[in-house]
């Protein structure tokens, strides 16, 4: 993966887990914590929780892939994002036309099913 990938990754993980923390169980969120914004290691999370660098590993991927499906059915970051981006569009340029297509898009898609939460 190349690194401006990598960020990319980092930073809609970091989107997701603002949307959808609070539908984790307090191991998964605090784990996700301090990997993703306190940016400790697997080794240093390990070592707090008294458990296996492996053992977090596949918490956090546990924990990401659980992030992501709640976005595949409920969309709440991209409906954030594009809010952001629209309020952004109105504030700095002047642009309500392009700033409403912006929410009409991501209001507007269908969601999967969302009784797979």
């Amino acid at each position: 993966m190349r690194e401006d990938e990598m960020l990319a990754s980092w930073d809609e993980t970091l989107a997701l887990l603002d949307a959808y923390e609070s539908l984790l169980s307090d191991a998964q969120k605090e784990t996700l914590t301090l990997y993703f914004r306190f940016n400790l290691s697997l080794s240093e999370i390990a070592e707090e929780r008294g458990t296996s660098r492996t053992a977090i590993f596949d918490a956090i991927k546990k924990g990401v892939a659980k992030l992501r499906h709640y976005e595949s059915c409920l969309g709440l970051a991209k409906k954030t994002l594009a809010a952001e981006r629209s309020m952004e569009l109105l504030k700095n340029d002047g642009q309500p036309i392009e700033a409403l297509q912006l929410l009409e898009e991501a209001f507007n898609e269908e969601k999967g099913d969302t009784h797979g939460i």
